[in-house]
C-alpha cells in the first residue's frame, strides 16, 4: 500500500508595462508604425493572460515534426553547422559541405501530411508544432527571402523550392493539421548557424531576414497559434527584439509565443524580462516538475538516441514503448503542464514503423480517458512515481501506475469524497477516515489499466474552493525504501566549485567553471533499474551536464532555470539500468560551449524501480 502526500498553491504572475526601448525617446519612423500594437506579454492583466492561454492549457497533448534534408544524413539536424560557436565543429558528423548539398537529393515523394496529422488527431493530440526552418537555415516553405548572395555556391532561398520535390510543405502540414482540428504552431529558429550575417555580419540585414521570414509564416502560412522559437544567442541590442514581436502581434493579437525568442541573449533589459519568459515553459527531453499557475511544456523525443538526440531521424534512436509514452503523457498533465511528442519521418517523408505503431496504441487510452485529461488542471495531489491528478470542478482523477490489490492511500482533501467510480461509471470500493486524514481507494482488477488506470472521485464541492495545506510534506520529499541519495557534503570536487552550508542545507555552488567535476562513489550490490532525479537550479538557460554512473552509463540534463539562486527545482533526468553488481562512480561535470552557466546542485536521487 503506499500512503501519498501534498498539495500545491498557485502562483501569481508580475507583468511589466512596455515602452519603446529604454530612453523615451521618438521611435524610428518604421517601428513608430507598429507602436499602436499591443505586446500582451508586457501590457496584459493577469486574467487577459490566462484568457488568452486557456486553450493551450485545456490543449494537453500536441504533436512535434523534426524533418528536413537533414534528415537523409541520419545524424542529428543542423548539429553539425555551428561552427560561430566554440567548440561546434566537435559536433560535426557530416562534412560542412556535404550537409549543406544535402537538399539537392531531398526528394520525399512519400509525404503525406494528411495521413500524419490524420494519426495525430486519433491519438489525442489538438495541436502541432512543425520544424519550418532550423538552425541550418534551410527553409521547408517557398520562402520569398534570400538566405544567400546571389551567384554564389548555394541558392538565394535555400529552400525547398530548390529541392527536386519543390512542393511548398508547409502549406501541406497547415492545410492538413485544420482539416483535422489541430491548432497550428511553427517551429521558427532564429539563429542561423549558414546564414552570412548571423553573429558576424550587418545585423540589421539579418533582422530584416528573419523578421520576414517570420512575417511569411504569419501571413501566409495562418492562421497561426503558435510561433515555438529555439533560443537567439548573442547580445540584445545586435537584434530588434521589440519590433518582432509588433509585427507578430500585428498579425496575431492572441498568439502563443514559447520562452525561448529571447532566452539564450546577454543584456536583456529589465523592462523586457517578460518577453523573456514567454508564455510558457518548455523543459527539453525530460519531465516538467508540477507548476501550478505557469503554462509549461515537455517536448519529448519519441525515439531518443544514446547521445540524447533523435529530433530529426537517426537510425540509431530507440523508440519509447507505449507503456513509457502514455506514463510520460499522463505524468505531463498531472503536473499541469502538456507534452509536445516528436516524431521524425524518414527521408522519403514515411513515419518510422514504431513511431505509427505508437499513435495508434496511444489512441484507445485517450479516447477513453479524455475526460480526465483535456480541460483539467493538475492537482490538488503532487504528482510523482505513483501517478498524479487532474480536477475540474467537483470531479478529481486520480492517474494510477501501479495498482495491485493493497489499493492506494491518500491524504484526505479537507472536504468530503461522495463517490468514487471508473469513467464508465462504475463504483469503485473506497472508505475514508476523517480522523486519521487519509482515503484509501481498492480498484479491482477487473478496472485496472496496464498503462495507467484512472478513476474518477466526486466531492462535495469544486476543487477550486479549497483552500491548499501548504504544511502538509511533499511527495517529492518521501524516499522509497532502496534510493540512493548522494548529498553536496559527501561530494569530491575537482575544480572551483565549493559547498555552501551543512546537512541538508548543504548546496553546490560557486560552479562556474566547465571544468569542474563533482563525483561521489557508487556502489551497488546487485542489479537494478533506477529512475534518476537532480534537485538543481541555474538562473540561465544553456547549463547542461553530462552524469555518467560507470563505464558506458551516461545522461544528459539540462538544469532548470528558477530565476534565483536559493530556488531549486526537483527534475526527472532519466533512467539507468546496472545489469551487475558494481563498484563505480557518479560523475556530473558540464557540457556545451564556454558560455555555460553557473549551477547550483543539491542532490542526486537514484530511485528504483518495483
Amino acid at each position: 500500500m503506499k500512503k501519498l502526500f501534498s498539495f500545491i498553491i498557485p502562483a501569481a504572475l508580475a507583468l511589466t508595462p512596455f515602452t519603446y526601448g529604454n530612453s523615451g525617446s521618438e521611435a524610428p519612423p518604421s517601428v513608430q508604425a507598429l507602436s499602436q500594437v499591443q505586446v500582451p506579454q508586457l501590457t496584459e492583466t493577469p486574467a487577459e493572460r490566462e484568457a488568452r492561454i486557456q486553450w493551450f492549457r485545456d490543449a494537453k497533448f500536441g504533436l512535434f515534426i523534426h524533418w528536413g534534408p537533414a534528415s537523409l544524413s541520419g545524424e542529428e539536424i543542423s548539429w553539425g553547422m555551428q561552427d560561430r560557436i566554440e567548440g561546434g565543429k566537435a559536433h560535426q558528423k557530416v562534412p560542412r559541405d556535404e550537409y549543406m548539398n544535402l537538399y539537392r537529393d531531398f526528394n520525399p515523394v512519400n509525404f503525406d501530411a494528411d495521413e500524419i496529422m490524420a494519426l495525430a488527431e486519433q491519438a489525442g493530440m489538438t495541436y502541432s508544432v512543425f520544424v519550418t526552418k532550423h538552425h541550418d537555415g534551410f527553409s521547408l516553405w517557398d520562402t520569398q527571402e534570400k538566405h544567400f548572395p546571389a551567384g554564389g555556391e548555394f541558392p538565394e532561398h535555400y529552400s525547398i523550392s530548390d529541392t527536386p520535390y519543390q512542393q511548398d510543405i508547409v502549406k501541406m502540414v497547415r492545410d492538413a493539421a485544420q482539416k483535422h482540428g489541430l491548432k497550428v504552431g511553427w517551429y521558427y529558429s532564429t539563429r542561423d548557424w549558414t546564414h552570412p550575417d548571423y553573429l558576424q555580419g550587418d545585423h540589421l540585414a539579418y533582422n530584416a531576414y528573419y523578421e520576414n521570414q517570420v512575417e511569411e509564416l504569419l501571413q501566409d502560412y495562418g492562421p497561426v497559434d503558435i510561433l515555438w522559437f529555439d533560443h537567439a544567442f548573442g547580445q540584445w541590442d545586435q537584434y530588434t527584439i521589440e519590433q518582432l514581436y509588433q509585427k507578430m502581434y500585428r498579425h496575431n493579437p492572441n498568439l502563443l509565443v514559447n520562452n525561448r525568442a529571447v532566452r539564450g541573449l546577454k543584456n536583456v533589459p529589465a523592462d523586457y524580462t517578460a518577453l523573456k519568459d514567454g508564455d510558457y515553459d518548455t523543459p527539453e527531453n525530460r519531465m516538467g516538475s508540477f507548476q501550478a499557475g505557469r503554462a509549461w511544456e515537455s517536448c519529448m523525443i519519441l525515439s531518443p538516441t544514446v547521445d540524447h538526440g533523435g529530433w530529426s531521424y537517426r537510425p540509431d534512436g530507440v523508440t519509447r514503448s507505449l507503456k513509457e509514452t502514455i506514463r510520460l503523457l499522463s505524468s505531463c498533465i498531472t503536473g499541469d503542464g502538456n507534452m509536445l511528442l516528436n516524431i521524425a519521418p524518414l527521408p522519403d517523408g514515411t513515419l518510422r514503423p514504431e513511431e505509427r505503431a505508437i499513435l495508434e496504441g496511444i489512441a484507445p487510452w485517450t479516447a477513453k480517458n479524455k475526460e480526465a485529461l483535456y480541460g483539467t488542471r493538475g492537482g490538488p495531489w503532487i504528482n510523482g512515481d505513483w501517478g498524479g491528478s487532474t480536477y475540474r470542478g467537483e470531479h478529481v482523477y486520480l492517474h494510477l501506475f501501479d495498482v495491485d490489490d493493497g489499493g492506494i492511500e491518500l491524504n484526505s482533501l479537507p472536504q468530503n469524497v461522495v463517490s468514487v467510480t471508473t469513467l464508465q461509471g462504475k463504483a469503485i470500493p473506497f472508505t475514508q477516515n476523517a480522523q486519521q486524514g487519509s482515503l484509501k481507494i481498492t480498484i479491482p482488477k477487473e478496472d485496472r489499466d496496464p498503462y495507467v488506470t484512472v478513476v474518477k472521485l466526486t466531492l462535495e464541492s469544486p476543487v477550486t474552493g479549497i483552500q491548499y495545506g501548504s504544511a502538509l510534506k511533499g511527495e517529492g520529499a518521501q524516499v522509497i525504501p532502496g534510493t540512493m541519495v548522494f548529498h553536496p557534503s559527501d561530494a569530491k570536487i575537482d575544480g572551483t566549485a565549493i559547498v555552501q552550508g551543512e546537512g541538508a542545507e548543504a548546496t553546490i555552488v560557486n560552479w562556474s567553471d566547465k571544468g569542474t567535476k563533482v563525483r561521489w562513489p557508487l556502489e551497488l550490490d546487485s542489479p537494478g533499474r533506477y529512475s534518476v532525479e537532480l534537485l538543481g537550479s541555474a538562473t540561465e538557460i544553456d547549463s547542461m551536464v553530462v552524469m555518467t554512473f560507470g563505464k558506458g552509463k551516461h545522461l544528459y540534463s539540462v538544469l532548470p532555470v528558477t530565476g534565483n539562486v536559493e530556488s531549486f527545482q526537483r527534475i526527472k533526468v532519466g533512467e539507468v539500468t546496472f545489469p551487475n553488481a558494481e563498484r563505480a562512480e557518479l560523475v556530473i561535470q558540464p557540457v556545451g560551449h564556454k558560455d555555460w552557466k553557473p549551477v547550483q546542485v543539491k542532490e542526486v536521487r537514484l530511485i528504483p524501480f518495483n
